[in-house]
């Protein structure tokens, strides 16, 4: 059984998904949260003031056991390099990162990954949020494992491919959708219309989604093979960009339902 409150732990980064973990550890009274460090040091003392935790402004003074990577993707490798020789345990919270990266500063490394969007002006509720975890072994497994469950009611042991390739799913379902709100709302402001109107449809839509089989819900034009309404919304579309898009899933919807 790890004792996860005899470890010492630290955050590296300051941006989304350090600012909601940061919070998250400092609400935990049974862990011992010491340390945030960020090459940012306006937002890095800016969140460390906020959970009561000192900020380092050397990475090379760390003192934490056990140090959570809340950088981006492409950091994730410099960070590892800079922290060869100091003996940590250390995760990233990287949803494509192989946690091989990390092996060049630590026996002891893995991943620490939540499988959610963070914003810092958005509240979310960890205990609702998967957090993947990986270890490169069982001690390492045991302690990140522990410690997310601290956080979250939903933890998983998943290794680096399967990871990566939820990742990959994650970015069509999340970042793709927002990007085609985007485009709408872009297209409804150009023809002033009231883009809120569609708010509940949009909520109705992914709770639909989220109580059944996405695949037997879809409705509209394509799905039944309404060619005229088709003909009609492509005249109506000003916007090339979202011309192709429509055209393209409508191709596609009429193609998955043949």
């Amino acid at each position: 059984m790890i004792d996860i409150g005899a470890y010492r732990i630290g955050i590296i980064g300051s941006g989304n998904v350090a600012h909601h973990l940061a919070h998250a550890f400092y609400r935990q009274k049974n862990i011992q949260f010491t340390e945030i460090y960020t090459r940012n040091k306006l937002t890095g003392r800016v969140l460390a003031d906020a959970v009561q935790v000192e900020f380092i402004e050397d990475i090379d003074k760390l003192s934490a056991d056990i140090l959570i990577i809340c950088a981006s993707d492409d950091s994730v490798g410099s960070i590892a390099d800079a922290l060869k020789g100091m003996d940590k345990i250390i995760a990233h919270t990287s949803g494509v990162v192989s946690i091989q990266k990390l092996s060049v500063a630590s026996a002891n490394y893995g991943s620490f990954y939540p499988l959610q969007t963070f914003t810092k002006t958005r509240e979310v509720d960890l205990k609702e949020v998967p957090f993947l975890i990986d270890g490169s072994n069982r001690q390492s497994k045991e302690i990140f494992a522990a410690l997310a469950k601290l956080v979250s009611n939903k933890v998983c042991f998943v290794a680096d491919e399967q990871r990566r390739k939820l990742h990959v799913a994650a970015v069509i379902v999340n970042n793709f959708s927002n990007h085609l709100f985007s485009l709408t709302q872009d297209y409804t402001d150009s023809l002033s219309l009231d883009f809120d109107l569609l708010k509940p449809l949009m909520q109705e839509t992914v709770a639909k989604a989220l109580a059944q089989n996405p695949k037997d819900i879809q409705t509209g034009p394509a799905k039944r093979g309404d060619k005229n309404t088709i003909s009609q919304h492509l005249e109506m579309l000003n916007d090339s960009k979202l011309k192709e898009l429509y055209l393209w899933f409508t191709q596609s919807i009429e193609k998955y339902y043949e």
